[in-house]
């Protein structure tokens, strides 16, 4: 007898759902990785009983901590990626049983991932959180836990049961598990009448309690924070409507198909079945097409590339798009000077002025995290370590950042503060992938010769600025120069001195300290400062029979004197930048540079 290979094979909706998590998985992972990167790097989850019960002291928490375990899993984006789609494809699975449990016919399955269309279109905004997703995971499970119960006071005593633990899990999605028990009564077939009204009159009773009875034990949150619960968004002052809509969209999908299933008569349910699934499907498409932004994408990127200390990566991905946001361009020019590259192939992309070399402090959470990069790579650990802690400090949600205790750990380490670095290396030791980092440097702290032979903490420790001085932000120039007089060797604090000259087009200062190179003794001068020296002297010199003092190539001067030729003739800065666009007289003739 031959087998029943027919047996195992999958049906049309657990193949829909398969696709619809390679979806996800395939977007998060290859299309959307660093939104997930990002997220990570500002929670710090720990290992520790306390950190789990301040989360269970509040309605909502359990839903709090269950996103941020998963998110510490985002360091590894397609780790990350595969966390969203099983979750996304779960959520969808249990609205369906649900849904069949009601007495749905199967070809109206496509309905039921239109909540996690919807959830997925929200994480594409970086600010809501995963918390959000597993508070409307609860709800849709613990509706499933109570279709369980067979009509009767058994399902009365659960339900009320599982009112109160879910409002305490997940907060205010429990009002949507409240409707659909109350729905079910509405909908029972031959309902005891007298146990359907005690069931309604219960259940809605509990609901309105259970915030204020939530406020006698937490007396510290406000009235409306109990009713949410869950932190949905980055910003608790924002409660997002959207993530409502979704919740209502869970509670009534279900009834919804119950009703399109005895209603609608058709037989051709293929038809109505494939119908869903293309509406759907470019209903998704164009949703997530419209809500992903990918400018953002953009300078996560690049944020992580100089996070994780990958400066060829940075560099690759400009040579393959020029980035064109300001924040872009400093993770780029960050990253050729640390490639000794600044000098040489800055002006070969955008550039909008100093915006782009060093950012201005702004009281948020990310751009000082970007700008405290640039600050420690050059040695001004002090402004790194305030910037660390104001972008913490400034985290909406009151979260701490992983990131930002990693780096307070590391300046107090080259500042020789060894008890403050304990604080925060015992912190990053309760969390999961900065563990064995943080063990490691408890170890080189012990001895002092390592941490001077410590290829990063031992140069920062000699390039710092040994003395007190106040630091200003609007003299970011005398902060390079301040910064290269207490240490010669320090060839990014005088290239990026000169290459803020060049930015704002101050060639008289360019010039001045020029001179100031020969500590570094280079083999070749930089194109870009040959180009700056070049025009000067084109500019100054009044005695043709002079020649330049400064050894200038003759490709960089071939190519000038076709830059000027260009110049005369056309003027046309769109004609000039196709030959000419990545020289430094290109930026100087044609760009406007920014603070």
């Amino acid at each position: 007898m031959k087998p029943n290979i027919w047996k195992y094979r999958i049906s049309p909706n657990d193949l829909l759902t398969l696709i619809f998590g390679t979806v996800v998985f395939v977007f998060f992972g290859y299309y959307y990785p660093y939104h997930l990167n990002y997220q990570e790097q500002f929670q710090l989850f720990l290992y520790t009983p306390a950190y789990f019960f301040d989360f269970m002291s509040r309605p909502g928490g359990l839903a709090d901590y269950l996103g941020n375990f998963f998110t510490q899993f985002y360091f590894y984006s397609k780790i990350g990626a595969v966390i969203l789609a099983l979750l996304l494809s779960v959520l969808q699975r249990l609205v369906w049983s649900a849904s069949l449990k009601l007495g749905a016919a199967a070809h109206w399955m496509p309905f039921t991932f239109i909540p996690s269309i919807l959830y997925w279109n929200l994480l594409c905004d970086e600010n809501y959180l995963l918390g959000g997703l597993k508070a409307m995971f609860l709800l849709a499970l613990f509706i499933n836990i109570y279709l369980l119960f067979k009509p009767g006071k058994w399902q009365i005593i659960g339900g009320i049961l599982l009112l109160i633990a879910l409002y305490w899990f997940a907060g205010g999605v429990f009002i949507f598990f409240a409707l659909f028990v109350i729905g079910t009564k509405i909908f029972e077939k031959n309902r005891n009448e007298k146990q359907a009204l005690i069931a309604v009159i219960s259940t809605a009773a509990i609901t309105l309690a259970l915030p204020y009875f939530a406020k006698a034990l937490v007396l510290q949150y406000p009235m409306e924070k109990l009713w949410v619960g869950t932190t949905f968004f980055r910003y608790p002052v924002n409660i997002p409507v959207s993530t409502g809509v979704i919740g209502l969209l869970i509670f009534a999908l279900p009834f919804l198909l119950l009703l399109l299933s005895q209603l609608v008569s058709w037989k051709r349910t293929f038809f109505i079945f494939l119908s869903q699934v293309v509406i759907f499907s470019l209903f998704g498409f164009s949703f997530i097409r419209n809500s992903a932004d990918f400018s953002k994408e953009e300078v996560m990127e690049y944020d992580f590339h100089i996070r994780m200390r990958k400066w060829d990566r940075a560099i690759a991905l400009a040579d393959k798009k020029a980035p064109n946001s300001p924040l872009s361009v400093t993770c780029l020019n960050l990253a050729l000077a640390k490639q000794d590259l600044l000098g040489e192939r800055m002006f070969s992309y955008y550039q909008n002025g100093m915006g782009g070399l060093i950012p201005d402090f702004t009281r948020d959470f990310t751009i000082p995290t970007i700008a405290g990069e640039v600050y420690y790579h050059l040695g001004l650990v002090n402004t790194a370590q305030r910037f660390a802690f104001e972008a913490m400090e400034a985290l909406p949600n009151y979260q701490k950042s992983v990131r930002s205790v990693k780096r307070l750990a590391e300046t107090n380490i080259i500042n020789g503060n060894y008890e403050v670095a304990k604080k925060y290396l015992y912190l990053l030791q309760k969390t999961f992938y900065y563990r064995a980092w943080a063990t490691q440097a408890l170890e080189i702290i012990k001895d002092e010769k390592k941490v001077e032979q410590h290829v990063e903490w031992g140069w920062l420790r000699e390039a710092r600025i040994k003395g007190d001085f106040l630091f200003s932000e609007q003299e970011k120039e005398n902060m390079l120069g301040l910064l290269f007089s207490s240490n010669q060797n320090n060839r990014m604090a005088l290239e990026y001195l000169l290459a803020s000259n060049l930015l704002k087009k101050d060639l008289q200062h360019f010039i001045t300290f020029f001179p100031l190179t020969q500590s570094l003794n280079y083999k070749v001068i930089p194109k870009h400062f040959q180009e700056a020296l070049l025009y000067i002297w084109e500019a100054t010199n009044n005695d043709p029979t002079k020649q330049i003092s400064y050894p200038i190539s003759n490709t960089v001067r071939a190519r000038f004197v076709s830059f000027k030729k260009s110049y005369a003739q056309t003027g046309n800065a769109s004609l000039i930048q196709k030959d000419f666009g990545d020289t430094y007289w290109y930026y100087l003739n044609f760009r406007t540079p920014k603070k």
